[in-house]
């Protein structure tokens, strides 16, 4: 396992010294719920960056929603006989 040094100010240390459990572990925690945050965010700026790209490509479409729908279900069905799912 690697180790990583961090500076931290007095106080903070002061605080974190005075709590029950092992710091390491503290601190381990920590950094990895906060990469799971910039994990997610990155994951939304690029699901919304997706959603305009895509807007942008169809605002011009004439293909309505229940057009798209029965595409939909002609593609899950061709998939699904491919894969010898339904017959």
């Amino acid at each position: 396992m690697a180790e990583l040094k961090v500076e931290i100010p007095e106080e903070l240390e002061k605080e974190i010294r005075g709590l029950p459990e092992d710091v390491s572990k503290f601190v381990r925690e920590a950094v990895e719920e906060r990469l799971a945050e910039s994990r997610l965010e990155r994951s939304k700026d690029f699901r919304k960056l997706l959603l305009s790209v895509f807007n942008r490509m169809t605002e011009n479409s004439k293909l309505t929603e229940e057009d798209a729908l029965e595409l939909g279900r002609k593609v899950n069905e061709s998939v699904a006989r491919k894969y010898g799912l339904v017959k």
